[in-house]
């Protein structure tokens, strides 16, 4: 598998888990702890938001995070050949998530280390909802005149920055791939609407979205008929759903061993999908090992719950003799 090659791109974030017993319950600044949302907030904000966490929950992990970054990490871990683009801190936070991606084989020559790292909070409750507040630090701006090159057996995935200047590195970056290109792009980018994520999605061939997602940016399946693109959407537990212009494919959820925490599964989800493709799966069985994939991810915190290279070797062997 080392001859096919994934760059990926996005936020590369240091998480931190904490855990109350309601989100609901969570008051901070008029900000609400809405279970299943991800907001952008400067770094005061964060640092107080964690400061209460400390006080009135319990901390549980700290990890590598970014969804691009966990699904590159992830397809390393699996046995693809990896890299990544974008901008880390010059500080511990940025060591430490370096050293997590280089751990997995991941190539890190193109990114950048300038400012201070992506942080973000990761608050869990005892119902397994989930809020996540992300503040990106400074070094995005090293991004502003960067221009890295993409060599021309690299599948591009994106996943999103919080900058104007994040953005507009992606806008740049996409022109120049010319194999496939992928784009999950969170609700922070779906928040710019569909007019300001045109460059992106006009050049994606596969997008993965949540329904919510989808939804809030209004797209229809005449915008994947006229685009020719193919839509995984994310369902959580009720699995997820192949979407094209010709038809749509509902798939149930596998049933996990366990459930810890779903942070990064919808990442790890991409994860198995790329990898169907990338092995010449239908898209019916990426869809398949894309649910396996994030369904054993469940099992512990962010990337803790991966699975391991056996685990997805096993599963490749279950679903490969169905292609023939």
């Amino acid at each position: 598998m080392r001859e096919i090659r994934f760059l990926g791109s996005g936020a590369l974030n240091l998480d931190l888990f904490y855990r109350v017993a309601d989100l609901r319950e969570i008051r901070f600044r008029g900000l609400e702890l809405r279970p299943g949302e991800e907001r952008a907030g400067d770094r005061r904000t964060f640092l107080e938001l964690r400061d209460l966490l400390e006080a009135r929950g319990e901390f549980l992990a700290v990890s590598g995070g970014g969804s691009a970054a966990n699904t590159l990490w992830a397809l390393a871990r699996f046995g693809f050949s990896c890299a990544f683009t974008g901008a880390v801190g010059e500080d511990p936070e940025g060591e430490a998530v370096l050293s997590e991606m280089a751990s997995a084989g991941v190539d890190l020559s193109r990114v950048r280390v300038k400012g201070s790292t992506g942080l973000a909070l990761i608050v869990l409750d005892e119902r397994r909802d989930r809020f996540i507040l992300v503040t990106p630090g400074s070094c995005e701006e090293a991004l502003a005149d960067f221009r890295p090159r993409i060599f021309p057996e690299e599948w591009l995935h994106l996943s999103s920055l919080v900058s104007e200047t994040g953005f507009s590195f992606h806008r740049r970056l996409v022109e120049t791939a010319s194999k496939g290109v992928s784009l999950d792009p969170g609700e922070i980018y779906v928040a710019r609407g569909p007019e300001a994520l045109a460059p992106l999605l006009q050049r994606a061939r596969y997008l993965f979205m949540t329904e919510r997602e989808w939804q809030t940016l209004g797209l229809s399946r005449d915008f994947l008929r006229r685009e020719g693109k193919v839509l995984f959407l994310k369902r959580g537990a009720r699995g997820a759903r192949l979407v094209q212009p010709e038809r749509i494919l509902d798939f149930p959820a596998e049933v996990p061993s366990r459930v810890v925490d779903n942070t990064g599964a919808g990442d790890f989800f991409d994860a198995g999908v790329l990898a169907g493709l990338a092995l010449g799966f239908t898209l019916e069985r990426c869809l398949r090992l894309g649910l396996k994939v994030a369904a054993a991810s469940l099992s512990d915190y962010g990337r803790r719950g991966c699975p391991s290279r056996e685990e997805f070797l096993e599963w490749i062997r279950e679903l490969a003799p169905e292609e023939a």
